[in-house]
Protein backbone atom coordinates (compact mmCIF):
# COMPACT_ATOMS: atom_id res chain seq x y z
CA UNK A 1 0.00 0.00 0.00
CA UNK A 2 3.02 2.81 1.03
CA UNK A 3 4.62 1.57 -2.66
CA UNK A 4 1.21 2.45 -4.59
CA UNK A 5 0.98 5.30 -2.76
CA UNK A 6 4.42 6.32 -3.59
CA UNK A 7 4.12 5.82 -6.65
CA UNK A 8 0.73 7.80 -7.37
CA UNK A 9 2.44 10.56 -6.06
CA UNK A 10 5.73 10.48 -8.05
CA UNK A 11 2.93 10.32 -11.09
CA UNK A 12 1.29 13.46 -9.59
CA UNK A 13 4.52 14.97 -9.03
CA UNK A 14 5.64 14.16 -12.54
CA UNK A 15 2.05 15.35 -13.81
CA UNK A 16 2.43 18.89 -12.05
CA UNK A 17 5.67 19.46 -13.73
CA UNK A 18 4.75 18.39 -17.17
CA UNK A 19 2.57 21.19 -16.63
CA UNK A 20 4.49 23.99 -15.62
CA UNK A 21 7.77 23.03 -18.12
CA UNK A 22 5.65 22.61 -21.19
CA UNK A 23 3.76 26.08 -21.49
CA UNK A 24 7.93 27.03 -21.41
CA UNK A 25 9.05 24.59 -23.87
CA UNK A 26 6.38 25.19 -26.38
CA UNK A 27 7.03 29.03 -25.80
CA UNK A 28 10.47 28.62 -26.51
CA UNK A 29 9.79 27.06 -30.15
CA UNK A 30 6.91 29.37 -30.40
CA UNK A 31 8.97 32.49 -29.37
CA UNK A 32 11.45 32.14 -32.65
CA UNK A 33 10.47 34.51 -35.17
CA UNK A 34 9.57 33.35 -38.47
CA UNK A 35 11.22 35.16 -41.61
CA UNK A 36 9.87 36.67 -43.85
CA UNK A 37 12.70 35.60 -46.21
CA UNK A 38 15.07 33.03 -46.08
CA UNK A 39 18.82 33.63 -48.12
CA UNK A 40 20.35 30.64 -48.39
CA UNK A 41 24.74 31.71 -49.48
CA UNK A 42 26.82 29.00 -50.48
CA UNK A 43 30.46 29.90 -51.62
CA UNK A 44 32.21 27.53 -53.67
CA UNK A 45 35.02 25.87 -52.49
CA UNK A 46 35.35 28.08 -48.85
CA UNK A 47 37.26 26.54 -46.44
CA UNK A 48 36.13 27.18 -42.90
CA UNK A 49 39.83 28.61 -41.85
CA UNK A 50 39.53 31.68 -44.42
CA UNK A 51 37.18 33.39 -41.76
CA UNK A 52 39.73 33.65 -39.54
CA UNK A 53 42.91 33.87 -41.62
CA UNK A 54 41.92 36.95 -43.33
CA UNK A 55 40.15 38.06 -40.36
CA UNK A 56 41.82 41.26 -39.57
CA UNK A 57 41.93 42.67 -42.77
CA UNK A 58 38.09 42.31 -43.27
CA UNK A 59 35.66 44.74 -43.02
CA UNK A 60 32.91 45.24 -39.95
CA UNK A 61 29.80 44.55 -42.29
CA UNK A 62 30.46 41.05 -43.93
CA UNK A 63 31.86 38.22 -42.56
CA UNK A 64 32.83 40.00 -39.44
CA UNK A 65 28.89 40.70 -38.58
CA UNK A 66 27.32 36.81 -39.45
CA UNK A 67 30.23 35.81 -36.82
CA UNK A 68 29.36 38.75 -34.51
CA UNK A 69 25.82 39.26 -34.67
CA UNK A 70 24.87 35.22 -35.57
CA UNK A 71 25.78 31.82 -34.72
CA UNK A 72 29.07 30.29 -36.03
CA UNK A 73 29.28 26.13 -35.78
CA UNK A 74 33.11 26.20 -36.27
CA UNK A 75 33.33 22.61 -36.90
CA UNK A 76 30.75 21.93 -39.72
CA UNK A 77 31.56 18.65 -42.09
CA UNK A 78 30.75 17.02 -44.97
CA UNK A 79 29.94 13.53 -44.05
CA UNK A 80 30.61 11.81 -47.67
CA UNK A 81 32.68 11.56 -50.48
CA UNK A 82 32.80 13.05 -53.70
CA UNK A 83 33.06 16.66 -52.17
CA UNK A 84 31.93 18.12 -55.55
CA UNK A 85 30.16 21.02 -56.33
CA UNK A 86 26.75 19.54 -57.43
CA UNK A 87 26.77 16.99 -55.07
CA UNK A 88 27.36 19.83 -52.10
CA UNK A 89 24.55 22.01 -53.15
CA UNK A 90 21.86 19.12 -53.41
CA UNK A 91 22.96 17.97 -49.74
CA UNK A 92 22.85 21.84 -48.62
CA UNK A 93 19.52 21.99 -49.81
CA UNK A 94 17.98 18.59 -49.09
CA UNK A 95 19.10 17.44 -46.07
CA UNK A 96 20.71 14.89 -47.10
CA UNK A 97 23.40 12.74 -48.94
CA UNK A 98 23.77 11.20 -52.30
CA UNK A 99 22.90 7.86 -51.14
CA UNK A 100 19.59 9.57 -51.15
CA UNK A 101 19.23 12.27 -53.36
CA UNK A 102 21.17 10.49 -55.89
CA UNK A 103 23.41 13.58 -57.53
CA UNK A 104 27.02 11.11 -56.25
CA UNK A 105 29.22 14.02 -58.29
CA UNK A 106 29.32 16.39 -61.08
CA UNK A 107 28.90 13.31 -63.30
CA UNK A 108 28.76 9.96 -63.45
CA UNK A 109 28.96 7.39 -65.72
CA UNK A 110 25.29 6.07 -67.08
CA UNK A 111 25.15 2.01 -67.51
CA UNK A 112 22.34 2.14 -70.16
CA UNK A 113 23.23 5.04 -71.85
CA UNK A 114 27.63 3.76 -71.60
CA UNK A 115 28.23 7.49 -71.48
CA UNK A 116 29.02 10.06 -68.60
CA UNK A 117 25.97 12.11 -67.35
CA UNK A 118 26.13 15.74 -66.45
CA UNK A 119 24.13 16.33 -63.14
CA UNK A 120 21.87 18.83 -64.16
CA UNK A 121 21.62 18.07 -68.29
CA UNK A 122 18.25 17.09 -69.70
CA UNK A 123 18.16 16.49 -73.03
CA UNK A 124 14.08 17.47 -73.03
CA UNK A 125 14.79 21.07 -72.08
CA UNK A 126 16.53 24.10 -74.40
CA UNK A 127 18.37 27.22 -72.59
CA UNK A 128 16.00 30.17 -72.60
CA UNK A 129 17.64 33.66 -72.77
CA UNK A 130 21.17 32.85 -74.88
CA UNK A 131 21.80 34.84 -77.77
CA UNK A 132 22.75 32.35 -79.70
CA UNK A 133 19.88 28.98 -79.96
CA UNK A 134 21.42 26.23 -77.82
CA UNK A 135 19.76 23.26 -77.35
CA UNK A 136 21.83 22.01 -74.33
CA UNK A 137 19.10 21.95 -71.73
CA UNK A 138 19.38 21.76 -68.10
CA UNK A 139 17.35 21.25 -65.17
CA UNK A 140 16.92 19.55 -61.86
CA UNK A 141 15.35 16.42 -63.39
CA UNK A 142 17.90 14.39 -61.98
CA UNK A 143 17.66 15.00 -58.60
CA UNK A 144 15.75 12.21 -56.53
CA UNK A 145 14.78 13.87 -53.49
CA UNK A 146 12.83 17.14 -52.15
CA UNK A 147 14.77 19.89 -51.10
CA UNK A 148 13.32 22.89 -48.70
CA UNK A 149 12.27 24.93 -51.80
CA UNK A 150 10.15 22.18 -52.97
CA UNK A 151 8.66 22.02 -49.03
CA UNK A 152 8.23 25.97 -48.87
CA UNK A 153 6.17 25.71 -52.44
CA UNK A 154 3.95 23.21 -51.37
CA UNK A 155 3.80 23.95 -47.59
CA UNK A 156 2.55 27.54 -48.74
CA UNK A 157 0.27 26.38 -51.44
CA UNK A 158 2.44 27.42 -53.85
CA UNK A 159 2.31 30.98 -53.13
CA UNK A 160 5.96 31.11 -51.55
CA UNK A 161 8.69 32.01 -54.02
CA UNK A 162 11.88 30.11 -54.62
CA UNK A 163 14.44 32.01 -56.60
CA UNK A 164 18.19 30.50 -57.33
CA UNK A 165 20.77 32.41 -58.99
CA UNK A 166 24.55 31.45 -59.79
CA UNK A 167 27.54 31.75 -62.24
CA UNK A 168 27.37 27.72 -62.46
CA UNK A 169 24.34 26.33 -63.65
CA UNK A 170 24.30 23.56 -61.24
CA UNK A 171 24.98 26.01 -58.80
CA UNK A 172 21.62 27.89 -59.53
CA UNK A 173 19.47 24.49 -60.43
CA UNK A 174 20.39 22.20 -57.16
CA UNK A 175 19.65 24.45 -55.05
CA UNK A 176 16.02 25.50 -55.81
CA UNK A 177 14.95 21.94 -56.52
CA UNK A 178 12.31 20.27 -58.87
CA UNK A 179 9.63 22.93 -57.96
CA UNK A 180 11.53 26.55 -58.11
CA UNK A 181 9.91 29.32 -59.44
CA UNK A 182 13.28 29.88 -61.35
CA UNK A 183 16.82 29.23 -61.99
CA UNK A 184 19.44 31.87 -63.18
CA UNK A 185 22.73 31.58 -64.21
CA UNK A 186 25.66 33.59 -66.21
CA UNK A 187 26.28 32.03 -70.01
CA UNK A 188 29.31 32.70 -71.05
CA UNK A 189 29.47 30.39 -73.81
CA UNK A 190 26.41 31.49 -76.44
CA UNK A 191 25.41 34.97 -75.03
CA UNK A 192 27.62 37.90 -74.05
CA UNK A 193 27.45 37.03 -70.67
CA UNK A 194 24.01 37.15 -69.98
CA UNK A 195 21.80 35.17 -67.03
CA UNK A 196 19.95 32.43 -68.52
CA UNK A 197 17.39 30.07 -67.02
CA UNK A 198 15.88 26.95 -68.92
CA UNK A 199 12.46 25.86 -70.25
CA UNK A 200 11.82 23.46 -67.63
CA UNK A 201 11.25 26.87 -65.37
CA UNK A 202 9.93 28.86 -68.34
CA UNK A 203 9.56 29.72 -71.98
CA UNK A 204 10.66 33.28 -71.79
CA UNK A 205 13.03 35.49 -69.18
CA UNK A 206 10.77 38.17 -67.54
CA UNK A 207 11.33 41.63 -68.27
CA UNK A 208 13.08 42.58 -65.33
CA UNK A 209 16.05 39.70 -66.06
CA UNK A 210 16.25 41.18 -69.88
CA UNK A 211 16.72 44.46 -68.17
CA UNK A 212 19.82 43.50 -66.91
CA UNK A 213 21.68 41.86 -69.40
CA UNK A 214 20.59 44.75 -71.58
CA UNK A 215 22.76 46.72 -69.17
CA UNK A 216 26.10 45.05 -70.45
CA UNK A 217 27.42 44.48 -66.98
CA UNK A 218 29.53 41.52 -68.08
CA UNK A 219 31.48 43.60 -70.53
CA UNK A 220 31.88 46.61 -68.56
CA UNK A 221 33.34 44.10 -66.28
CA UNK A 222 35.77 43.57 -68.39
CA UNK A 223 36.62 46.30 -69.39
CA UNK A 224 37.99 46.83 -65.29
CA UNK A 225 41.95 45.73 -64.53
CA UNK A 226 42.59 43.41 -61.28
CA UNK A 227 44.27 45.08 -58.92
CA UNK A 228 44.68 44.26 -55.26
CA UNK A 229 42.50 45.75 -52.87
CA UNK A 230 45.35 46.98 -50.40
CA UNK A 231 48.89 47.07 -51.01
CA UNK A 232 50.47 44.05 -51.40
CA UNK A 233 52.58 44.06 -49.14
CA UNK A 234 49.71 43.55 -46.36
CA UNK A 235 48.91 40.53 -48.13
CA UNK A 236 51.23 38.82 -45.46
CA UNK A 237 48.72 35.64 -45.10
CA UNK A 238 49.50 34.44 -48.69
CA UNK A 239 52.77 33.42 -50.80
CA UNK A 240 54.99 35.77 -52.68
CA UNK A 241 52.81 36.82 -55.71
CA UNK A 242 55.40 35.17 -58.01
CA UNK A 243 55.54 31.66 -57.06
CA UNK A 244 55.41 28.57 -59.15
CA UNK A 245 52.23 27.10 -57.43
CA UNK A 246 49.72 28.85 -60.14
CA UNK A 247 49.59 29.33 -63.28
CA UNK A 248 50.28 32.65 -65.63
CA UNK A 249 47.09 32.90 -67.44
CA UNK A 250 45.80 35.07 -70.33
CA UNK A 251 49.28 35.65 -72.08
CA UNK A 252 50.74 36.63 -69.07
CA UNK A 253 54.24 35.83 -68.47
CA UNK A 254 54.05 35.35 -64.27
CA UNK A 255 51.04 34.45 -62.23
CA UNK A 256 51.01 38.48 -60.69
CA UNK A 257 49.26 41.39 -59.85
CA UNK A 258 47.85 43.37 -61.82
CA UNK A 259 45.06 41.10 -63.93
CA UNK A 260 44.54 43.62 -67.49
CA UNK A 261 41.27 41.97 -68.13
CA UNK A 262 40.68 44.50 -71.29
CA UNK A 263 43.79 43.21 -72.90
CA UNK A 264 43.03 39.30 -71.82
CA UNK A 265 39.71 38.92 -73.34
CA UNK A 266 40.91 38.75 -76.40
CA UNK A 267 43.03 35.74 -75.54
CA UNK A 268 40.29 34.49 -74.32
CA UNK A 269 37.91 35.26 -77.11
CA UNK A 270 40.15 33.26 -79.47
CA UNK A 271 39.61 30.40 -77.37
CA UNK A 272 35.54 30.78 -77.09
CA UNK A 273 35.15 31.38 -73.66
CA UNK A 274 35.45 35.49 -73.15
CA UNK A 275 32.90 36.04 -70.59
CA UNK A 276 34.86 32.67 -68.64
CA UNK A 277 37.20 35.32 -67.67
CA UNK A 278 34.91 36.39 -65.46
CA UNK A 279 34.44 33.79 -63.33
CA UNK A 280 38.08 33.56 -62.33
CA UNK A 281 38.26 36.98 -60.81
CA UNK A 282 36.05 38.93 -57.94
CA UNK A 283 33.88 40.48 -60.43
CA UNK A 284 32.38 37.60 -61.27
CA UNK A 285 30.87 37.64 -57.04
CA UNK A 286 30.30 41.57 -58.11
CA UNK A 287 27.92 40.65 -60.89
CA UNK A 288 26.25 38.09 -59.15
CA UNK A 289 25.49 40.48 -56.03
CA UNK A 290 24.17 42.90 -58.50
CA UNK A 291 21.83 40.12 -60.02
CA UNK A 292 20.95 38.85 -56.82
CA UNK A 293 19.83 42.33 -55.34
CA UNK A 294 18.18 43.14 -58.81
CA UNK A 295 15.85 39.71 -58.39
CA UNK A 296 15.43 40.50 -54.65
CA UNK A 297 14.02 43.91 -55.76
CA UNK A 298 12.02 43.10 -58.75
CA UNK A 299 10.76 39.35 -57.67
CA UNK A 300 9.51 41.66 -54.07
CA UNK A 301 10.54 38.58 -52.32
CA UNK A 302 10.42 38.79 -48.20
CA UNK A 303 7.58 41.92 -48.72
CA UNK A 304 4.11 39.18 -48.24
CA UNK A 305 2.45 37.08 -45.36
CA UNK A 306 4.56 34.09 -47.74
CA UNK A 307 8.06 33.56 -46.84
CA UNK A 308 10.38 33.44 -50.04
CA UNK A 309 13.47 31.67 -50.27
CA UNK A 310 16.81 33.36 -51.83
CA UNK A 311 19.20 31.20 -52.77
CA UNK A 312 22.91 32.67 -53.87
CA UNK A 313 26.08 30.46 -54.53
CA UNK A 314 28.77 32.19 -55.52
CA UNK A 315 31.02 30.34 -58.12
CA UNK A 316 34.26 32.75 -58.63
CA UNK A 317 36.19 31.20 -55.28
CA UNK A 318 35.76 28.00 -56.65
CA UNK A 319 37.16 28.71 -60.12
CA UNK A 320 39.91 31.07 -58.67
CA UNK A 321 40.68 28.17 -56.45
CA UNK A 322 41.30 25.75 -58.82
CA UNK A 323 43.15 28.16 -60.89
CA UNK A 324 46.04 29.60 -58.03
CA UNK A 325 45.14 27.64 -55.19
CA UNK A 326 44.75 28.40 -51.13
CA UNK A 327 48.36 30.18 -50.61
CA UNK A 328 47.57 32.61 -53.16
CA UNK A 329 47.64 36.53 -53.32
CA UNK A 330 44.86 35.97 -55.84
CA UNK A 331 42.69 34.28 -53.18
CA UNK A 332 43.20 36.31 -50.22
CA UNK A 333 42.18 39.22 -52.54
CA UNK A 334 39.11 37.68 -53.77
CA UNK A 335 37.58 37.14 -50.21
CA UNK A 336 38.93 40.79 -49.13
CA UNK A 337 36.25 41.53 -52.17
CA UNK A 338 33.95 39.10 -51.24
CA UNK A 339 33.63 40.52 -47.92
CA UNK A 340 32.25 44.06 -49.24
CA UNK A 341 29.83 42.09 -52.03
CA UNK A 342 28.55 40.20 -48.42
CA UNK A 343 28.39 43.81 -46.85
CA UNK A 344 26.34 45.05 -49.88
CA UNK A 345 23.87 41.96 -49.60
CA UNK A 346 23.84 42.24 -46.14
CA UNK A 347 22.67 45.98 -46.10
CA UNK A 348 20.19 45.82 -48.77
CA UNK A 349 18.60 43.06 -46.97
CA UNK A 350 17.80 45.19 -43.91
CA UNK A 351 16.76 47.55 -46.53
CA UNK A 352 14.84 45.94 -48.41
CA UNK A 353 12.88 43.22 -45.75
CA UNK A 354 13.89 44.45 -42.28
CA UNK A 355 16.91 43.83 -40.12
CA UNK A 356 14.65 41.25 -38.30
CA UNK A 357 12.76 40.16 -40.74
CA UNK A 358 14.99 37.49 -42.69
CA UNK A 359 17.09 34.31 -42.04
CA UNK A 360 20.45 34.32 -43.71
CA UNK A 361 23.01 31.02 -43.85
CA UNK A 362 26.58 31.10 -45.31
CA UNK A 363 28.17 27.89 -46.10
CA UNK A 364 30.12 25.90 -48.93
CA UNK A 365 29.88 23.57 -50.85
CA UNK A 366 33.53 21.56 -50.09
CA UNK A 367 36.27 23.28 -49.52
CA UNK A 368 39.67 22.56 -51.09
CA UNK A 369 43.26 21.07 -50.35
CA UNK A 370 46.13 22.99 -50.48
CA UNK A 371 48.45 23.15 -53.25
CA UNK A 372 50.28 19.52 -54.00
CA UNK A 373 53.41 20.90 -54.49
CA UNK A 374 53.38 23.59 -51.96
CA UNK A 375 52.75 21.02 -49.10
CA UNK A 376 55.65 18.70 -50.33
CA UNK A 377 58.08 21.73 -50.25
CA UNK A 378 56.59 22.10 -46.72
CA UNK A 379 57.54 18.21 -46.01
CA UNK A 380 53.56 17.66 -46.05
CA UNK A 381 51.76 14.47 -47.22
CA UNK A 382 51.48 14.87 -51.23
CA UNK A 383 51.01 12.94 -54.02
CA UNK A 384 49.64 11.86 -56.93
CA UNK A 385 47.17 9.44 -58.01
CA UNK A 386 47.55 8.36 -61.58
CA UNK A 387 44.35 7.35 -62.97
CA UNK A 388 45.19 6.64 -66.29
CA UNK A 389 47.90 4.03 -65.00
CA UNK A 390 45.23 2.65 -62.37
CA UNK A 391 42.95 2.26 -65.12
CA UNK A 392 45.26 0.31 -67.35
CA UNK A 393 46.52 -2.29 -65.02
CA UNK A 394 43.33 -3.00 -63.60
CA UNK A 395 42.11 -3.94 -67.22
CA UNK A 396 44.89 -6.13 -67.66
CA UNK A 397 44.46 -7.61 -64.11
CA UNK A 398 40.76 -8.67 -65.18
CA UNK A 399 41.77 -9.93 -68.36
CA UNK A 400 44.66 -12.07 -67.45
CA UNK A 401 42.86 -13.71 -64.19
CA UNK A 402 39.35 -14.02 -65.97
CA UNK A 403 40.90 -14.77 -69.83
CA UNK A 404 38.02 -12.16 -70.78
CA UNK A 405 38.72 -9.13 -72.54
CA UNK A 406 36.59 -6.07 -71.49
CA UNK A 407 35.35 -7.01 -67.82
CA UNK A 408 36.48 -2.67 -67.10
CA UNK A 409 33.51 -0.76 -68.44
CA UNK A 410 34.90 2.92 -66.95
CA UNK A 411 37.67 4.57 -65.15
CA UNK A 412 36.06 7.47 -63.90
CA UNK A 413 38.46 9.07 -60.68
CA UNK A 414 37.62 7.05 -57.57
CA UNK A 415 34.27 5.38 -59.17
CA UNK A 416 35.15 1.93 -61.22
CA UNK A 417 32.51 0.70 -63.55
CA UNK A 418 32.77 -2.73 -64.60
CA UNK A 419 30.36 -4.69 -67.59
CA UNK A 420 28.03 -6.16 -64.96
CA UNK A 421 26.12 -8.15 -68.38
CA UNK A 422 29.09 -9.13 -69.18
CA UNK A 423 30.07 -10.70 -65.96
CA UNK A 424 27.07 -12.02 -66.00
CA UNK A 425 26.97 -13.63 -68.99
CA UNK A 426 30.04 -14.73 -68.73
CA UNK A 427 28.74 -17.22 -65.31
CA UNK A 428 31.21 -14.53 -63.36
CA UNK A 429 29.87 -14.41 -60.06
CA UNK A 430 29.73 -10.29 -60.03
CA UNK A 431 30.70 -9.84 -56.38
CA UNK A 432 33.58 -11.86 -56.66
CA UNK A 433 35.00 -10.30 -59.52
CA UNK A 434 34.45 -6.61 -57.55
CA UNK A 435 36.13 -7.64 -54.56
CA UNK A 436 38.96 -9.21 -56.85
CA UNK A 437 39.26 -6.10 -58.63
CA UNK A 438 39.17 -3.57 -55.51
CA UNK A 439 42.00 -6.13 -53.89
CA UNK A 440 44.63 -5.96 -56.88
CA UNK A 441 43.74 -1.81 -57.07
CA UNK A 442 44.49 -1.85 -52.83
CA UNK A 443 47.93 -2.48 -54.43
CA UNK A 444 48.69 0.52 -56.48
CA UNK A 445 50.78 3.22 -54.89
CA UNK A 446 48.25 5.80 -53.68
CA UNK A 447 44.90 3.95 -52.77
CA UNK A 448 44.32 3.10 -49.03
CA UNK A 449 40.60 1.91 -49.54
CA UNK A 450 38.45 0.05 -52.03
CA UNK A 451 35.00 -0.62 -51.37
CA UNK A 452 32.74 -2.45 -53.42
CA UNK A 453 29.12 -2.18 -54.27
CA UNK A 454 28.15 -5.54 -52.68
CA UNK A 455 29.66 -4.24 -49.39
CA UNK A 456 28.16 -0.90 -49.94
CA UNK A 457 24.81 -2.51 -49.87
CA UNK A 458 25.53 -5.36 -47.26
CA UNK A 459 27.25 -3.71 -44.58
CA UNK A 460 26.30 -0.74 -42.49
CA UNK A 461 29.29 1.15 -41.51
CA UNK A 462 28.60 3.77 -38.63
CA UNK A 463 32.11 6.42 -38.72
CA UNK A 464 35.12 7.27 -40.30
CA UNK A 465 35.75 7.24 -44.31
CA UNK A 466 34.36 4.10 -44.80
CA UNK A 467 30.99 5.70 -43.72
CA UNK A 468 31.65 8.50 -45.86
CA UNK A 469 31.59 6.36 -48.81
CA UNK A 470 28.39 4.61 -48.16
CA UNK A 471 27.05 8.10 -47.77
CA UNK A 472 28.25 9.00 -51.01
CA UNK A 473 27.18 5.71 -52.39
CA UNK A 474 23.99 5.28 -55.21
CA UNK A 475 23.18 1.67 -56.37
CA UNK A 476 21.86 2.91 -59.53
CA UNK A 477 24.48 5.40 -60.02
CA UNK A 478 28.12 4.86 -58.87
CA UNK A 479 30.24 2.09 -59.58
CA UNK A 480 31.26 -1.66 -58.14
CA UNK A 481 34.49 -0.13 -56.63
CA UNK A 482 34.62 2.81 -54.95
CA UNK A 483 38.62 3.98 -54.52
CA UNK A 484 40.31 6.52 -51.73
CA UNK A 485 43.42 7.68 -51.57
CA UNK A 486 46.17 9.30 -49.76
CA UNK A 487 46.07 12.14 -47.75
CA UNK A 488 47.66 15.22 -50.07
CA UNK A 489 46.99 13.12 -53.13
CA UNK A 490 45.48 14.61 -56.23
CA UNK A 491 43.83 12.12 -58.54
CA UNK A 492 45.06 12.93 -62.05
CA UNK A 493 44.54 11.23 -65.68
CA UNK A 494 47.49 13.11 -67.77
CA UNK A 495 50.14 10.87 -68.29
CA UNK A 496 53.82 11.36 -66.79
CA UNK A 497 51.98 14.14 -64.44
CA UNK A 498 54.32 15.39 -61.64
CA UNK A 499 54.18 17.49 -58.57
CA UNK A 500 55.69 20.83 -59.97
CA UNK A 501 53.11 20.77 -62.82
CA UNK A 502 50.63 21.00 -60.49
CA UNK A 503 48.87 24.48 -60.45
CA UNK A 504 46.04 25.68 -58.27
CA UNK A 505 44.26 22.81 -55.82
CA UNK A 506 41.27 20.53 -55.93
CA UNK A 507 39.06 19.01 -53.89
CA UNK A 508 36.79 15.48 -53.64
CA UNK A 509 37.93 13.73 -50.85
CA UNK A 510 36.75 13.49 -47.67
CA UNK A 511 39.68 14.39 -45.65
CA UNK A 512 39.43 17.83 -43.39
CA UNK A 513 40.77 19.70 -46.23
CA UNK A 514 37.98 19.13 -48.14
CA UNK A 515 35.18 18.38 -45.84
CA UNK A 516 35.69 21.43 -43.10
CA UNK A 517 33.38 24.39 -44.05
CA UNK A 518 32.07 27.60 -42.41
CA UNK A 519 28.09 27.48 -41.35
CA UNK A 520 27.24 31.28 -40.26
CA UNK A 521 23.36 31.89 -39.42
CA UNK A 522 21.80 35.16 -38.73
CA UNK A 523 18.96 37.25 -38.60
CA UNK A 524 15.23 36.25 -37.39
CA UNK A 525 15.40 34.21 -34.01
CA UNK A 526 18.68 33.33 -34.61
CA UNK A 527 20.96 33.74 -31.57
CA UNK A 528 24.26 34.88 -31.04
CA UNK A 529 26.65 32.25 -30.05
CA UNK A 530 29.42 30.00 -31.58
CA UNK A 531 29.75 26.10 -31.01
CA UNK A 532 32.98 24.05 -31.63
CA UNK A 533 30.14 20.51 -32.15
CA UNK A 534 30.66 18.79 -35.13
CA UNK A 535 27.65 19.34 -37.28
CA UNK A 536 26.88 18.27 -40.59
CA UNK A 537 26.03 20.26 -43.60
CA UNK A 538 22.93 17.95 -44.39
CA UNK A 539 21.42 19.29 -41.00
CA UNK A 540 20.16 22.74 -42.47
CA UNK A 541 17.30 21.79 -44.30
CA UNK A 542 15.89 20.32 -41.12
CA UNK A 543 16.68 23.28 -39.31
CA UNK A 544 15.46 25.87 -41.56
CA UNK A 545 12.23 23.43 -42.02
CA UNK A 546 11.50 23.43 -38.07
CA UNK A 547 12.25 27.04 -38.19
CA UNK A 548 9.41 27.68 -41.31
CA UNK A 549 7.27 25.18 -39.93
CA UNK A 550 7.32 23.04 -42.77
CA UNK A 551 7.46 19.14 -43.55
CA UNK A 552 10.86 17.89 -43.91
CA UNK A 553 11.96 17.35 -47.26
CA UNK A 554 11.44 13.93 -48.66
CA UNK A 555 14.75 12.40 -47.71
CA UNK A 556 16.28 14.56 -45.04
CA UNK A 557 18.34 12.23 -42.23
CA UNK A 558 19.63 15.94 -41.05
CA UNK A 559 19.14 16.90 -37.63
CA UNK A 560 18.03 20.92 -36.53
CA UNK A 561 20.31 22.15 -34.69
CA UNK A 562 19.83 22.70 -31.39
CA UNK A 563 21.76 25.93 -30.74
CA UNK A 564 19.23 27.85 -33.03
CA UNK A 565 16.52 27.16 -30.55
CA UNK A 566 17.58 27.40 -27.63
Amino acid sequence: MIFQQAHTWFHQLIFALTLLMTPMAMGQQENIKKPKLVVGIVVDQMRADYLYKYEDMYGEGGFKRLMRDGFNFKNAQYNYVVTETAPGHASIYSGTTPSTHGIIGNSWYDRKLRDLVINVGDSTATLVGSEIPNTNGLSPHHLLSNTLGDELRQGKNFKAKVISVSLKDRGAILPGGRAADAAYWHDWVSSPGYFVSSSYYMEDLPNWVKNFNKKGKSDAYLNTQWETLYPIEQYTQSAPDNNNYEPAIGGKSTPTFPYDFKSMRERYRQAGAEYQLIWVSPVGNSLLTEFAIEALKREKLGLDEYPDLLAISYSSTDVAGHTFGPQSVEIQDMYLRLDQNIEELLNTLDKQVGAGNYTLFLTADHAGMPNAQFSNDQKLPAGIAPIKTYQFALAKFLNNKYEQQNLLQQFNYEQVYLDQDLILKSGLDLSSVQRSAADFLLTQEGIVGALTAHEMLSENYEDGARQKVQNGFHPKRSGDIILTFLPGYVQNTAAGMTLDKLKGTTHGSGYNYDSHVPLLWMGAGIPSGSSVREVKVTDIAPSLAMILNLQLPSGSNGQPLQELFE
